[in-house]
């Protein structure tokens, strides 16, 4: 019998797609996947098709993809998994654990204003639980922040992912959240979702 796989999705699912964001506002991420379109051939000459998009406002954020740590070997000895904040995110595995598959940092747009501030805050108190099957759990911990389109700025006390400044002349950025996932022995195989919950403030 094979290792077991230990598979690492998109993590969970909440509510809405888009957020409007005047003041402060709660997103809850690794929400809403919009569906690709797709077509049907029907009756050999007929083909429907759907698609989905969310149209921004100024003070809003939505969310462009989810994390994602792949497929992971079941291995003797734990280990962790480190995903890095960014577009094209790299995955580092550490003791023995192999990993394969999509490697993919949460990622959200902001539609602001050209150096207009936006406060960026987890509301995890730093970990998440990923729950499996049987009750079997992973933590994600150690999560970090990364930008495109903002500069940091100083002055964000108490909000732990900073304080930015849009650059962008159309006021559009993205942000991206990695972390560590740490693995445990002999894991028990299967998929584990959890939640991560960034608030967003623009000032």
């Amino acid at each position: 019998m094979g290792p077991g796989i230990i598979r690492l999705p998109r993590l969970g699912a909440c509510s809405a797609p888009w957020l409007q964001a005047g003041a402060c506002a709660l997103l809850a991420a690794f929400l809403f996947v919009p569906s690709h379109a797709f077509a049907q051939q029907v009756d050999g000459d007929t083909a429907t098709a759907r698609t989905q998009v969310a149209i921004l406002t100024p003070g809003s954020v939505a969310k462009i993809s989810d994390m994602d740590f792949g497929s992971i070997a079941q291995a003797n000895t734990g280990g962790t998994i480190v995903l890095t904040p960014q577009n094209t995110a790299t995955c580092t595995a550490t003791g023995v654990l192999i990993r394969t598959g999509a490697c993919k940092a949460a990622a959200f747009s902001i539609y602001g204003k050209k150096n207009k501030r936006v406060f960026i805050r987890e509301n995890n108190g730093g970990q998440i639980t990923l729950n499996g099957p049987a009750g079997a759990t992973m933590q994600l911990t150690n999560l970090t922040v990364g930008v495109l389109g903002m500069s940091a700025k100083q002055g964000a006390a108490g909000w732990d992912f900073g304080s930015w400044r849009v650059d962008t002349p159309t006021g559009i950025a993205e942000f991206y959240v990695g972390g560590t996932l740490n693995v445990a022995a002999a894991q028990t195989p299967g998929v584990y979702n959890g939640t991560l919950l960034i608030q967003i403030q623009f000032n």
